[in-house]
């Protein structure tokens, strides 16, 4: 044999070795497989008879006994224990209704949000517009919006409360609309919310700060402010009744030449650089105090309010073109407003929502202005220490079996900064009322009715004329609202027609050549949808 045919021949032998454990553990796994999955119960041995022993060729191996030399290899079983006696129990069956444990609301994340969205025509092949004369009118055609809350509440070891909340909100600038692939995005929250007791809360950040609205005209007659800065509030029970006491504070600067000024000017190093010229901030605080008498579950409860606020503007220099410097003097102003609000006289087993708000308000200076918008004009002093502002709203809604009617009215007295009677000073006011009736399966038929009308103490602008201007709209509308037969149940679908007439004087705000001013019929007619779920801005 050559050393050729003898390393052929070891090879081939340590294959065969190396093979042999892989047949052997094949052929006892064939054997295993090949034992019964189920084997039948064996009737027990009579009393004095032989207990029969296992054939080892069908008993199979005990689970986690170690291999043995060859799995072909039969060994007898190995002896069983028997079983330790127990001493007899009674099982223990759960409850059937056991109690649940309920998640703490104030813990977790939780996402909300309110939105409308509008698609519909003026019977001329154009997009439909809202007609708006008075500061705040009815909403029936209104520009679509989005808001996103987001917020995460946790517990920390003291017992605190926390919840950071975040609003993202987006105006009515839709992608399918427009086909511009942009997006218009504004932060209206952004504070963290801290429960320190069961009584007191408190909060810090970029808030929209608001109470009780007029829904049909989108309007918060009191406590609306948006400010960046802190508050407290304060829910302390009196028996049945409860005393609720809200303080807030902030600041905010607009980016607008009345508040903020950015110029460039020289640098020996750069050339140029830009300095900030003008900068004044706006400083809001306000305070509210209502107590609340509660009737009990279907009975009459009511609500008073009283509300406050005192606004400063610090002082600055504008510079103007020419190179020239315009003091702008600090300024202020003050709001002094209650409401009085009844509410919980609807049947305890319902899901109904009624309630009537009566609200009265006075602001002078530059409270007379929202804080997100410069005055509309200026005293010869440079100030808006001579404006004025009256205003008198009604909020109510009404549930019933057969349907819901809403209603909101506001009347409004303005005086501007100039302290003469021009187009934007003097009288008006906005009346809206929608009745629904329910056809069943979620479904009301409807109308919404409005109508707005101002006394201007100056002539018209364009014409020089005394003119008075008013609109008249009627949309009938079906809606689909369901999740419950309240008027303010959402989300809500509407399919609307709105017809509005606009008289003279209406037409006449338009400039001659403006084509609006040829149509004294304006219409719409398409859809709706709105909603509102978990919101921090919209409560009901």
């Amino acid at each position: 044999m050559t050393r050729c045919d003898a390393g052929m021949l070891r090879a081939r032998v340590r294959g065969a070795m190396r093979i042999r454990p892989v047949v052997v553990l094949l052929l006892g796994a064939s054997t295993a497989w090949a034992q019964p999955a189920d084997k039948p119960a064996e009737p027990a041995p009579a009393a004095g008879d032989p207990v029969p022993t296992p054939s080892p060729s069908t008993e199979p191996p005990p689970e986690g006994a170690p291999p043995t030399s060859s799995p072909l290899e039969q060994k007898p079983a190995p002896p069983v224990a028997a079983p330790i006696a127990q001493p007899p129990h009674a099982e223990v069956e759960p409850p059937s209704s056991a109690p649940r444990i309920k998640d703490d609301p104030d813990n977790g994340f939780r996402f909300g949000s309110y939105g409308r969205v509008i698609a519909g025509d003026d019977l001329r092949g154009g997009k439909p517009e809202e007609i708006a004369i008075v500061a705040h009118p009815p909403r029936i055609v209104e520009p679509s919006y989005l808001e996103l809350d987001t917020s995460y509440g946790f517990t920390t070891e003291q017992g605190l409360k926390l919840r950071p909340v975040i609003t993202l909100a987006f105006d009515g600038t839709l992608f399918h609309d427009t086909g511009e692939f942009d997006a218009h995005p504004a932060l209206r929250n952004m504070y963290l919310d801290a429960q320190i007791t069961h009584e007191l809360s408190a909060w810090a950040g970029s808030r929209m700060y608001r109470g009780d609205d007029i829904y049909l005209l989108d309007y918060w007659p009191l406590d609306d402010q948006n400010i960046v800065g802190a508050g407290v509030f304060l829910h302390h029970l009196v028996g049945n009744d409860a005393l609720e006491l809200a303080v807030a504070g902030g600041l905010n600067r607009l980016n607008d030449p009345y508040q903020y000024q950015q110029i460039e000017v020289a640098n020996p190093v750069q050339g140029e650089t830009t300095v900030l010229q003008l900068n004044r901030q706006r400083a809001t605080a306000s305070a509210s105090l209502a107590y609340i008498k509660d009737g009990g579950p279907g009975n009459l409860s009511i609500k008073t309010k009283v509300h406050g606020e005192l606004h400063e503007l610090g002082a600055g220099d504008f510079k103007n073109d020419d190179g020239t410097l315009t003091h702008m003097p600090g300024d202020s102003g003050y709001l002094l407003g209650a409401e009085v609000s009844l509410y919980g006289f609807q049947p305890v087993d319902s899901k109904f929502r009624r309630h009537l708000n009566l609200f009265v308000r006075y602001a002078k200076g530059l409270a007379a202005f929202d804080e997100l918008q410069p005055p509309t004009s200026l005293g010869p002093d440079r100030t808006v220490s001579r404006a004025n502002e009256f205003t008198f709203g009604i909020s109510g809604n009404y549930d019933h079996a057969l349907g819901n009617v809403m209603v909101g009215l506001l009347t409004r007295d303005f005086n501007d900064s100039t302290g003469e009677d021009s187009a934007s000073t003097g009288w008006e006011y906005a009346a809206d009322i929608r009745p629904l009736a329910k056809l069943g399966k979620g479904f009301f038929a409807g109308a919404d009715l409005s109508y707005q009308a101002r006394f201007p103490r100056g002539l018209n602008n364009i014409t020089l004329r005394a003119e008075d201007p008013a609109v008249f709209e009627i949309a009938p509308m079906i809606v689909l609202s369901p999740m419950g037969p309240s008027g303010y149940d959402r989300p809500e679908l509407r399919l609307v027609y709105r017809a509005a007439h606009l008289n003279e004087g209406a037409l006449d705000l338009y400039v001659p050549d403006d084509p609006r001013h040829a149509h004294e019929w304006v219409h719409f007619i398409g859809i709706q949808a709105e909603w509102w779920f978990n919101s921090t801005s919209y409560k009901r």
